[in-house]
């Protein structure tokens, strides 16, 4: 079985994000200023989707995994600053940058064993538990678009992005437990149960 990079899913999954909120105009506009991309006028009128679109510009080296720069322009530009386009390339930028292990500075603690722990325990009702965390809605439905099938990636993924803000303190997960509820893994953790 093949080696799938998790970072170039979340990266295919912004691009069928974007597909599904880009109208038919905004996309007729983005072909158009695709003409200073070197996009012949033969090449932009068999772009039917933006999907045909991003494909163009990954095969023009415009779009990449590391290479939204382009992207972002064209969103910004063609689309009025729509919000909710640009924060789809928002999270997939934080959840890009994200490094569980590293990076650790003022405010932040050592919750690697209580973040394993939880991976391995919440289960299906996690999204109670980030919710609890601060984690907002977008960036939960980005860990699960992100990883339709594998509960356990979704939580590792929010559990990223909640770490990248700053907020990697023991109290913050034992409070969030605690109003959800889970007095279960709540002990556990309390006693040193973790792994």
């Amino acid at each position: 079985m093949a080696n799938i990079n998790p970072r170039e899913i979340a990266y295919r999954q912004m691009l069928i994000n974007l597909n599904k909120l880009i109208t038919a105009q905004e996309l007729s506009v983005m072909k158009f200023q695709c003409k200073v991309a070197g996009i012949g006028d033969r090449n932009r009128d068999k772009i039917q989707s933006t999907l045909d679109l991003w494909e163009k510009l990954e095969e023009r080296k415009l779009l990449g995994i590391d290479n939204l720069a382009f992207l972002k322009q064209l969103l910004e530009g063609c689309t009025d600053n729509r919000r909710d386009v640009l924060d789809v390339v928002s999270q997939f930028e934080k959840y890009r940058h994200a490094d569980v292990h590293d990076g650790r500075s003022g405010g932040q603690e050592d919750v690697n064993k209580e973040v394993n722990f939880l991976v391995e325990n919440l289960g299906r009702d996690w999204k109670f538990f980030m919710r609890a965390l601060g984690l907002k809605e977008s960036s939960l439905e980005m860990c699960v678009e992100s990883h339709p099938r594998n509960v356990r990636e979704q939580i590792h993924m929010a559990f990223s992005e909640w770490r990248r803000d700053g907020k990697q303190k023991k109290s913050e997960i034992i409070r969030a437990l605690k109003e959800v509820h889970r007095n279960d893994l709540l002990r556990d953790i309390n006693s040193g149960k973790v792994y």
